[in-house]
């Protein structure tokens, strides 16, 4: 299994999104946004009909990247505590730790990775199963990932030649 790193200072302000963090572009149902906070971060998101949204992009602050995921209905959750989260798209798996976190409110974590790879799989599947260490899982689609992430390099692009 490859690993995904915890990365303890990714914390997303509470403040709504849409004001703290400008929209980039929108490629089909993903939203790509800009994160002043950690140097202009480029990430995208989706809210899915389960309620769950799912945010993964970059953190230039920290030479890596993140995974997100919200829903009022994650009993339990508690800030800053570390879990155990699997990535599985059927043959290919990432493993890493998760820590708890709140989005406006909304109970979810986030992971840090800094392999590329993770990214690569997201991009080029069409689903995967996110089971995290309370025993939860979800099947998350993936269609249009690939072309949002494209869409966060070249926010990525547009930031670095400024």
């Amino acid at each position: 299994m490859k690993r995904l790193w915890l990365c303890l200072s990714l914390l997303l302000p509470t403040a709504p999104l849409a004001q703290t963090h400008p929209e980039f572009a929108k490629v089909g149902d993903w939203t790509v946004r800009t994160n002043p906070t950690n140097g202009n971060g480029c990430y995208m998101e989706k809210t899915f009909d389960s309620g769950t949204l799912v945010q993964i992009g970059v953190v230039p602050d920290e030479n890596g990247a993140f995974f997100a995921a919200y829903n009022a209905a994650f009993d339990g959750v508690a800030e800053g505590a570390e879990g155990t989260v699997l990535f599985d798209f059927g043959d290919s798996r990432f493993q890493g730790t998760a820590k708890g976190a709140f989005l406006n409110g909304v109970p979810g974590g986030y992971a840090f990775f800094d392999n590329p790879e993770f990214a690569k799989e997201f991009g080029k599947r069409t689903k995967v199963l996110v089971q995290g260490g309370a025993g939860r899982s979800e099947e998350i689609d993936l269609t249009g990932s690939m072309k949002g992430l494209r869409s966060i390099q070249a926010c990525r692009e547009k930031f670095e030649s400024e």
